[in-house]
């Protein structure tokens, strides 16, 4: 049984749902959990059995193969790069750094330690999204004209939110809104620049809401729209095109296309269950297992141009106006 340790637990969200995951493998358990903020772990590791340790006495333990990284965004580069220098396979949770440099400077940790690493973008996956690439890929729809992603839910109004997502002004931006910016980026590369405008926000509160336009290189715009304040709001893709469009998501999960020639709509069969492919988290323990990482990092690149593109939205919600990304 390969054991497992959890660094940070800035989303003790998402540290239940890779215990649930892993649950249901055999393969592979959660063992240990640690935060800057103790009462964070310990309220994260609530009801999953995790011993509660510090940073240090995580990484020290001889019996952890591997971390998942779901610490505060700007702590997830130096926890990277410890748990790399410790020998500890690394699974990161969408991003690795929330600049560039730092995202450069963690990549290249990564490859010097020759670790098992992957970057886990789970949206990705989603059958949904996967049938979006594809057709991005065939050139079915012409040349893109436009391409928008909405991801928003109404956890603020609710009172799902911890405390200290609410505090940090950057919530929004690196949880549900990354979702939507990741998922750009693998669809079309890296933008030339970006323009970002929030609502509801402070020097110490999350935004409610959020837009960001990414600009490429030939002139398509990209818009994300991100959210907290919308209970009523299913994810949302949408691809336009000079000779269609496609537009996926829903509740349930569906897609569509309809071309210039076309009557109607037709339906796109999307991945069932068992022909997807191998989950970040899955493709990670198989490398564990198997004592390497033959193929690579895992979503490493992507890891990078997400830092550059976090960098800059970041600039542009504090400045105003269209900010160029790092080449």
């Amino acid at each position: 049984m390969i054991q497992l340790g959890v660094l940070g637990s800035w989303n003790g969200f998402h540290v239940k749902e890779y215990a649930a995951m892993l649950s249901g493998k055999g393969e592979a358990q959660l063992v240990s959990i640690s935060d800057d903020r103790q009462e964070l772990a310990v309220a994260a590791a609530e009801g999953l059995n995790l011993a509660v340790k510090s940073h240090e006495e995580l990484l020290a333990d001889p019996a952890i193969a591997g971390v998942i990284v779901t610490a505060a965004p700007d702590r997830a580069a130096a926890l990277i790069a410890d748990a790399v220098a410790a020998g500890k396979a690394v699974l990161a949770d969408k991003l690795i750094a929330v600049n560039g440099t730092d995202a450069e400077r963690v990549a290249e940790a990564i490859r010097a330690g020759g670790v098992p690493f992957a970057l886990d973008l789970p949206l990705a996956q989603k059958p949904v999204c996967l049938a979006a690439k594809q057709i991005v890929d065939s050139e079915r729809l012409g040349r893109l004209t436009g391409v928008r992603i909405r991801n928003a839910h109404g956890g603020l109004l609710k009172g799902m939110l911890p405390p200290h997502f609410v505090e940090d002004p950057t919530g929004l931006l690196t949880d549900i809104g990354l979702h939507g910016i990741y998922m750009a980026c693998l669809l079309l590369g890296q933008p030339v620049a970006v323009t970002a405008l929030s609502a509801g926000a402070s020097a110490s509160r999350t935004p409610e809401t959020a837009v960001c336009v990414l600009e490429f290189k030939d002139g398509l715009l990209v818009t994300v729209e991100m959210g907290y304040v919308s209970p009523v709001s299913p994810f949302t893709l949408e691809l336009f095109g000079t000779e269609g469009m496609f537009t996926g998501g829903g509740y349930a999960g569906s897609a569509r296309i309809k071309g210039l020639s076309d009557e109607d709509w037709t339906d796109l069969p999307l991945l069932q269950e068992s022909d997807r492919p191998l989950t970040m988290l899955e493709q990670w323990l198989h490398d564990i297992e198997a004592g390497g990482n033959d193929r690579g990092a895992w979503n490493l690149s992507q890891g990078i141009v997400i830092g550059r593109v976090l960098e800059a939205i970041t600039r542009s919600l504090k400045q105003g106006g269209s900010v160029s990304v790092q080449a």
